[in-house]
């Protein structure tokens, strides 16, 4: 565990922080990159910080602990996630078709190809099958480790909603070495160069409605370059990710 409690000579005593590790298993896994196009949406092979930090406050809201979520939102600021990537990983493509009802039904608009009133939109997404769990570390403070502990292990999904993962582990354990994490981009620490978003440091959150989308504040984030530990080998249309020994 990290971060023992001690009181400095100007009397001041520094917060306890601890680490915890949670495995996740997915069936499929999909996260669309920030500033990717929605309609055709590559995969990263890992989620961002800032999703594991948001399913952390959408798990406890789905316990109906709000005043959980509340707390760990408000201390959003001192958590900080590390990642590390399954050891290996194969992509596919997938062609959807998302329906929406239109503002105002209307026979004039006849029917679609598929025998619908309702338009489709066609999306082509990037799915990943993972030969492996899923490792995230979160460190926060000791005073929230109860609430870090219940969300984690309750977390429904990472990625987009039919990224369901199941928590099979949960316990205190520091992370490995950077270089087997996913890390801001480093010219020193080899890898593929992915785009991440995450909570800006600076930023403190006194209010659960500033992340209810469409009221969110775009100088809550920041989209940065981030380094997977690992290779991609590509074939054709299919992606497989090769962990860096």
């Amino acid at each position: 565990m990290s971060g023992e409690q001690v009181d400095n000579k100007s009397g001041i005593t520094t917060e306890k922080f601890i680490w915890l590790k949670a495995n996740y298993h997915f069936h499929v896994f999909h996260y669309r990159m920030p500033e990717s196009a929605a309609i055709a949406a590559v995969t990263p092979f890992v989620p961002s910080p800032l999703t594991v930090k948001m399913a952390m406050i959408a798990s406890l809201f789905q316990l109906g602990d709000v005043n959980g979520a509340e707390i760990v939102a408000r201390n959003m600021h001192k958590i900080e996630v590390k990642i590390v990537p399954p050891k290996a990983a194969i992509s596919f493509k997938a062609f959807l078709r998302y329906r929406s009802p239109p503002a105002v039904e209307s026979e004039e608009k006849g029917l679609d190809e598929t025998g619908s009133h309702y338009p489709s939109r066609p999306h082509m997404r990037e799915y990943a099958i993972f030969q492996d769990s899923l490792e995230v570390y979160v460190k926060l403070p000791v005073s929230i480790a109860d609430y870090g502990k219940r969300a984690l292990k309750n977390i429904r999904y990472l990625g987009s909603k039919d990224s369901v993962v199941t928590c099979f582990d949960l316990r205190e354990d520091n992370p490995p070495h950077d270089s087997q994490c996913v890390s801001k981009l480093d010219y020193g620490n080899p890898g593929i160069v992915v785009l991440l978003a995450d909570f800006k440091q600076s930023i403190q959150i006194q209010d659960l409605k500033q992340l209810i989308p469409g009221n969110r504040d775009e100088e809550m984030y920041e989209k940065l370059p981030y380094t997977i530990p690992g290779n991609v080998i590509t074939k054709g249309r299919t992606r497989v990710f090769i962990t860096r020994l």
